[in-house]
């Protein structure tokens, strides 16, 4: 089994737990990270100096996508864990190793719906090859409409996005959530809760309404909460 989370590091843990538990998300330290979760996204927070917001992925051996993946990139390794980056200039941490044990959540965050992981990449052909490696395969969208979205047997998604194909801020990676007409009553609750809106955005909206934002977590994750 693969096991995909969002990573992010942090200037100050407690800052950083208050931020997440304020969107509803459960939390439970794990020594070296704290995990962050809900029915539906996992997040770790490395709580070392070295930490880099990316992504992680765990499973009991990535021997042979490390050796494939290393005829495209530059591969480095420390402590069984593989770092590479992709043409997204996303970080990618192969983890060798039993699975995390992710506790049962009781409930959803309040940003709504989550649809996956979104990447904006310089190659998305060459992205498209890395994910492919990592047992990934493409399920949506096309290169000629800007982007293609992945997924792989356990639901993983990830999806990515040609460069100024998205009319507003992008920052890799970035966690996305599709809420339909519900959207602007989930805004409403992120203001009423007092969280910072990294950008509010009128770019699909016919009457120029704030009907999507972008917020960012205080690692420097994002959170794209849209309509579709």
């Amino acid at each position: 089994m693969t096991q995909l989370f969002l990573q992010t590091c942090t200037p100050n843990i407690e800052r950083s737990k208050t931020y997440f538990e304020n969107l509803d998300f459960e939390l439970q330290d794990k020594g070296d990270y704290t995990l962050v979760y809900d029915q539906q996204l996992r997040i770790m927070i490395d709580h070392s100096r070295q930490g880099r917001k990316g992504l992680t992925l765990l499973k009991e051996n990535w021997d042979l996508e490390i050796d494939k993946i290393g005829r495209l990139v530059s591969v480095i390794e420390k402590e069984n864990v593989h770092y590479f980056v992709g043409p997204s200039g996303t970080r990618f941490a192969l983890v060798s190793g039993s699975s995390v044990d992710i506790p049962e959540a009781q409930s959803k965050c309040i940003l709504g719906n989550y649809a996956g992981i979104s990447l904006e990449t310089m190659d998305i052909k060459k992205s498209m090859e890395i994910l492919q490696i990592l047992g990934l395969e493409q399920h949506s969208g096309s290169i000629e409409q800007g982007w293609i979205s992945c997924m792989d047997q356990y639901q993983n998604t990830i999806s990515l996005m040609k460069p100024f194909a998205c009319p507003h801020l992008f920052v890799n990676p970035s966690g996305t959530f599709f809420n339909g007409g519900s959207n602007p009553d989930i805004i409403t609750e992120v203001r009423k809760r007092q969280v910072p809106i990294y950008e509010e955005i009128t770019a699909f909206n016919t009457k120029s309404a704030v009907d999507n934002i972008i917020i960012q977590e205080p690692g420097g994750l994002s959170f794209f909460v849209f309509n579709d």
